[in-house]
């Protein structure tokens, strides 16, 4: 997939850049999610390292020795003036407990780089996400910017007519130039938006959006939930709160293994020697067996340092999951309420805008007539512009809102990408 979306980003342009796409893209071709693949393998590497410490190691050792003389008695060499031996060493830990522990905490170190991983994609694409809507906002307030515009130049000219017909005086016009600078203006502010919004979601995804971004239209959320279901589910979920609970038991297995270091350790080791000069009598090889036992009974304090500072490690991680898990339900009774908040400031929003357009085509049709003024008219424009602008931010907090309630709970934007 990743070399796939690499090799040619246009395809994902042959029909509309959606939601999921979007999500898609950015866990196949942002460095965030590769560096989470990266933890995981090095988390598998210390696994590996943590249970060597229970595996026999092999040593193949060899030597050649050179004298400048050799030795002689009675006209035969006794020693040659080289000599090469060769040795085979095994080594088998047969009592070390120590290992156990750290075997047990790089596991659990594993289990939360996985949780780890998972939850670094999903806030990726969370930020993916929302820069995603952060376009869609944009387009709608340049779109508003531009139909303000688009009436500014519409009055203006109607305004100049009348003026040159003598119908109003030459200070309307004047206010008609005025209110096409301002939202001469507002298109540029618009449109300068726009293209860091762009720019941010292509600098996620790694790659080019086209020209227009639609906006999704269903619902990231149901219309209706139990606050109380949704808290405990977001409990059993959460990524981020299963990595910190391993994290936990990790330091917890790592706090118990200083303590063990006053048990003796036990190692079993074979020997296979062999020279191309008779070890003893004829033989030019030997053989040994040697069981070795190491009790480091004073290590001038070290043990008790370790000891006392991994339980304080220990402490502080089964805290931060604690705290961790108290934050998971305020973070859903929060989501809850801003979009709850949200749902209603749209409908407000939606509302203004409609009132807002009739009003300035109302207040148009009774200027044509000579019944309305010129600032009257302009007024009424800029009451629409405004409650345009109002509803955009309005659709734009009720998607952040659905993003921020899906986040709490553990999910992704999308359902099916993970």
């Amino acid at each position: 997939m990743w070399l796939l979306a690499a090799a040619s980003p246009s395809l994902a342009w042959a029909q509309d850049l959606t939601l999921q796409e979007v999500v898609r893209i950015a866990l196949a071709r942002n460095e965030r999610a590769r560096v989470a693949h990266l933890n995981v393998e090095t988390a598998e590497a210390a696994v590996a390292k943590a249970h060597a410490g229970m595996l026999p190691t092999v040593t193949l050792a060899g030597s050649e020795a050179l004298r400048p003389y050799t030795v002689e008695q009675n006209g035969r060499v006794q020693q040659r003036s080289n000599a090469a031996s060769a040795s085979l060493t095994v080594n088998q830990p047969l009592l070390s407990v120590t290992a156990w522990p750290l075997y047990a905490s790089a596991t659990h170190g594993l289990e939360a780089a996985r949780y780890g991983r998972l939850d670094a994609r999903r806030l990726l694409s969370f930020d993916a996400a929302r820069a995603f809507f952060a376009v869609i906002a944009q387009q709608r307030l340049l779109k508003a910017a531009q139909g303000r515009l688009d009436r500014a130049q519409t009055t203006l000219a109607d305004t100049n007519a009348r003026v040159q017909a003598q119908l109003v005086s030459s200070n309307d016009a004047t206010r008609g130039l005025v209110e096409r600078a301002s939202a001469l203006q507002t298109v540029a502010t618009a449109g300068s938006s726009l293209e860091q919004a762009r720019i941010n979601l292509e600098y996620i995804l790694d790659s080019a959006i086209p020209p227009e971004v639609r906006p999704p239209s269903e619902r990231l959320v149901p219309a209706s939930f139990n606050t109380r279901d949704l808290a405990s589910r977001a409990v059993s979920q959460r990524p981020d709160l299963a990595q910190s609970r391993r994290s936990a038991e990790a330091a917890a297995d790592s706090a118990r293994e200083p303590g063990l270091r006053a048990i003796p350790t036990l190692n079993a080791q074979g020997q296979l020697r062999v020279n191309d000069q008779p070890i003893a009598a004829d033989r030019y090889w030997d053989t040994t067996l040697t069981l070795n036992l190491s009790w480091q009974i004073w290590d001038a304090g070290t043990r008790s340092a370790d000891s006392q500072s991994r339980k304080a490690a220990a402490e502080t991680a089964d805290l931060q999951a604690r705290q961790l898990q108290r934050k998971i339900h305020a973070d859903v009774r929060a989501a809850i309420a801003s979009l709850e908040a949200a749902r209603a400031a749209l409908q407000a929003a939606e509302q203004g805008v409609e009132a807002a357009t009739r009003s300035a085509e109302e207040t148009n049709v009774l200027y044509r007539q000579g019944l309305a003024k010129a600032i009257e008219l302009f007024n009424a424009n800029q009451s629409r512009f405004d409650a345009e602008v109002s509803l955009a931010a309005a659709q734009l907090a009720l998607r952040q809102a659905e993003l921020d309630l899906r986040a709490a709970l553990g999910l992704f934007p999308v359902d099916g990408v993970q």
